[in-house]
């Protein structure tokens, strides 16, 4: 798998979309005007190519100290392959060479564990949120000086 980013007007901006509009909007009912929420081209996206097809995706809102990972899809003949983790552990190799200290995610119930595999740990209680059950988890990097 390749993995690219881009932020703005660019091809894996559009192919992040088409695969979160495929995920989010077809296959969980998530309403368009929730999914495309005007901060896209504010955004790092990361997407994962399979024979130069988009198959896995996910943002980035990049702060000084902390990201906020938003928007991991990957599409559903791709799924249980390993995509999406090799895809995190890139972003969170990424955030890591940037000295990042915190990474944050709000995650959908289901992928809870997925991410807790990854070292993310949940805090806060459970909220709604396209009216799906999310968790904010955290995993904090240890940063080589």
């Amino acid at each position: 798998m390749i993995i690219k980013s881009g932020i703005g007007a660019s091809q894996v901006n559009m192919d992040a979309l088409l695969i979160r509009d495929i995920v989010f909007i077809g296959e969980q009912g998530i309403d368009p005007e929730l999914e495309h929420d005007q901060t896209d081209y504010e955004r790092i996206h990361y997407v994962g190519y399979l024979d130069q097809q988009p198959v896995v995706t996910g943002r980035v809102n990049a702060t000084d100290q902390t990201w906020h990972l938003e928007r991991v899809a990957t599409l559903k003949d791709y799924r249980g392959q390993g995509m999406a983790k090799n895809l995190l552990e890139f972003i969170l190799k990424e955030a890591m060479n940037q000295k990042i200290k915190l990474v944050e995610l709000d995650a959908q119930m289901p992928a809870k564990p997925f991410y807790a595999k990854l070292g993310f740990e949940a805090f806060g209680v459970p909220f709604y949120e396209a009216g799906l059950e999310h968790i904010k988890m955290q995993k904090k990097l240890k940063i080589s000086l």
